[in-house]
């Protein structure tokens, strides 16, 4: 059973700015997290103080998402690298 990968709007234009390897390399993290969304497989770990919030570290990047179990949907709400993606929380 996978869950909907949705992207905020800030996320995707982050996304399409970046090169493509870095593109792929992220799609292909978010296609596993698609499958189990609190994977042991992925660097996930859950944002202290914040209800539902989780972030999967890919290298330098985060992806900060939040999942929606009821209706299998991952929101992912920010994409970006370490020092600035948790500014806006």
């Amino acid at each position: 059973m996978n869950y909907k990968i949705e992207l905020s709007k800030r996320s995707f234009k982050y996304l399409d700015k970046l090169d493509q390897k870095t593109k792929k390399r992220i799609a292909d993290h978010l296609q596993i997290l698609s499958q189990n969304p609190r994977s042991t497989e992925l660097d996930i770990k859950k944002i202290q103080g914040e209800a539902s919030l989780y972030r999967l570290r890919i290298g330098s990047y985060r992806i900060l998402y939040t999942i929606k179990d009821n209706q299998l949907i991952i929101i992912v709400i920010n994409i970006g690298p370490r020092g600035d993606v948790y500014n806006d929380l």
